[in-house]
């Protein structure tokens, strides 16, 4: 049994098509037939049922599918240890970013390269559910993102900062001279929110359910930058957090009244018990000095 054996047979597994796995993976489709047929011959058992133009993992393929991608990565894993150890400080750095913490990457990204030149760091943009979900899965090495509501227990978390939430809107928007806001003035103004699975609507909605409030959410978005152009007409507004909006001199932020706690926690999520490569730890590392020099 062959790494690139596995390699292909978790490919053909999530693309379900043997000829979308060759491209993805830059052979024949013959060769990949070949070998995962070589690898079926060992296991003596079928991995796949033929349906059509379509190839779906048997119940035998499910069941060794975890075991070929554990295989994966700590041979990677592996791979890895003896570059950290020779010091060879090159590779590629998967790093998993929400759009509200993009200022504090910005700010620690080019230290980092400058430092570690040969180290390609691949970043990746989405919601904080669909990041996590990623980083349980070993496809990033670490997670830049505001702590979600109930996270689950098989992450490390590092504390970077505190943001507050606050309700945002333009400076030519009519409420843009409050000093603060009441939650019943929040119901009546229409709003645009971040979609379900950012970290700071779930913090939005959980504040909405104790306080017994229904918000007025015109418009769901999954790109912060795209809201923030939003605001810019002057008649939405938003619930973001001071991070999210750092910088940005047309927006006024005003203070939620509210009783409950409206901090959110921007935090550096690990994958729990996962080998950290060097390079991982030296980025964690410039984004604590980031955070200590007030982000610049």
């Amino acid at each position: 049994m062959e790494l690139r054996q596995l390699k292909y047979f978790k490919a053909a597994c999530e693309l379900q098509n043997f000829s979308e796995a060759a491209r993805a993976l830059f052979i024949s489709q013959s060769t990949l037939s070949q070998q995962i047929k070589q690898l079926e011959d060992e296991l003596d058992v079928l991995l796949f049922d033929r349906i059509g133009k379509r190839v779906v993992p048997t119940e035998a393929g499910l069941a060794f599918l975890p075991y070929a991608a554990k295989a994966l990565y700590d041979a990677e894993d592996g791979k890895q240890i003896i570059r950290d150890l020779k010091g060879i400080e090159t590779g590629v750095l998967h790093i998993g970013v929400t759009y509200s913490m993009s200022p504090l990457l910005i700010a620690a990204l080019t230290r980092f390269t400058k430092t570690y030149p040969k180290v390609k760091v691949d970043i990746s943009f989405a919601t904080s559910e669909e990041l996590l979900e990623r980083l349980e899965a070993n496809h990033l090495d670490f997670v830049l993102s505001f702590k979600p509501e109930g996270t689950s227990e098989g992450f490390e978390t590092l504390p970077l900062f505190s943001s507050r939430l606050n309700f945002i809107v333009h400076r030519s928007h009519p409420l843009a001279g409050l000093s603060s806001i009441t939650l019943k003035r929040l119901w009546e103004t229409p709003l645009v929110l971040p979609g379900q699975g950012f970290a700071t609507r779930k913090k939005v909605d959980e504040l909405c359910r104790i306080q017994h409030l229904e918000l007025t959410v015109g418009v769901e978005m999954n790109d912060v930058h795209t809201i923030i152009h939003t605001l810019r007409e002057g008649y939405w507004a938003t619930i973001l957090t001071q991070a999210a909006v750092r910088g940005e001199e047309d927006l006024v932020q005003i203070p939620i009244l509210c009783a409950d706690a409206l901090a959110s926690e921007g935090c550096l999520f690990w994958a729990q018990g996962n080998y950290r490569k060097k390079s991982a730890l030296a980025f964690a590392d410039f984004l604590q000095k980031t955070v200590e020099n007030g982000g610049e």
